[in-house]
């Protein structure tokens, strides 16, 4: 009785070890394919296989299916993307002589003639703000598509500053503005290329925003990992509510209606930044002035 009953325990103990065995491999070797799937998804290399109708497969399958329309999700996304990018292209390059002779007749009649002064500079603001729409969309577009790349390297924040400065001399000037720099010796790692753009397009707005006879400030300050750029103006500020939206493309509040703009800079900025691995922040009280604090990451000592 003994003995039978041992030989029945040893018969189970065996079969379940087999049937462990068995579907331990069978699982070993689904986690093996959906393994190797993910890898050449990710690689873009996705392999077509016949799709098995077995019930244990169902979820290989549905990993596949899934896979497949991700993949061609992201195709198409692509294509779309480039189809815009030689879209905005060709606008761009259409449109460049058009707006060249308005500009060119728009200042030569301004300089002809007494009359119709007020319709004349009219007509020169518009085409200088359709001009800055077009290649700010270009270079938007251009940066989306991954045409132009931000290349970071070892940077002087005073060299991107005195750039600055360079760039908006005679906005100040026309407002009696006061453009304040801080002396820094600090470094970031960032193209200072694209950067220049960014902290430009901020400081553009700061000015832009700012009473004649008003005050706009660059401070710099270092932290562990990264160097903050303070852009402070005593301007119109900006209402609470309205801080997460002023990134959005083409956002633009209907408290600076009056005021030129197509409202893109700082969405272009933002992108710039965040490609750098930096991002923005931004504190403001409504007509007390905003502060765009930009950080960047800081430059490895060697």
């Amino acid at each position: 009785m003994i003995e039978t009953i041992m030989l029945i325990v040893v018969i189970f103990v065996l079969s379940g070890v087999f049937w462990y065995s068995f579907f331990y491999q069978k699982e070993k070797k689904l986690l093996n394919r959906l393994q190797q799937m993910l890898d050449c998804a990710i690689d873009g290399e996705l392999e077509r296989t016949e799709v098995s109708e077995e019930k244990y497969s169902a979820l290989e399958n549905s990993m596949k299916q899934y896979i497949d329309s991700s993949f061609l999700a992201g195709k198409n996304q692509q294509e779309q993307k480039e189809v815009i990018q030689k879209l905005i292209s060709d606008i761009a390059h259409q449109t460049l002589t058009p707006i060249s002779n308005l500009k060119i007749y728009g200042e030569i009649l301004s300089e002809v003639s007494n009359e119709n002064q007020d319709e004349i500079a009219t007509i020169l603001e518009q085409t200088e703000k359709l001009d800055f729409l077009i290649q700010s969309l270009v270079k938007l577009s251009r940066m989306e598509s991954g045409i132009i790349a931000v290349h970071s390297e070892d940077t002087t924040i005073k060299q991107m500053l005195e750039s600055i400065q360079q760039q908006f001399n005679v906005k100040v000037r026309e407002k009696n503005i006061t453009l304040s720099l801080c002396d820094t010796d600090l470094h970031v790692r960032c193209d200072s290329k694209w950067t220049v753009e960014a902290l430009g397009n901020i400081v553009d707005n700061a000015i832009k925003y700012t009473a004649c006879g008003g005050n706009v400030q660059i401070k710099v300050e270092q932290y562990s990992f990264f160097v903050k750029i303070d852009i402070i103006d005593d301007g119109i500020g900006i209402e609470k509510e309205e801080i997460p939206k002023i990134f959005g493309r083409f956002y633009r509040s209907l408290s600076v209606a009056d005021q030129p703009g197509v409202g893109i800079g700082l969405f272009l900025a933002r992108e710039i930044i965040q490609a750098q691995k930096g991002y923005i922040k931004v504190t403001s009280k409504r007509g007390k002035g905003s502060t765009f604090s930009v950080f960047l990451p800081i430059a490895k000592k060697e």
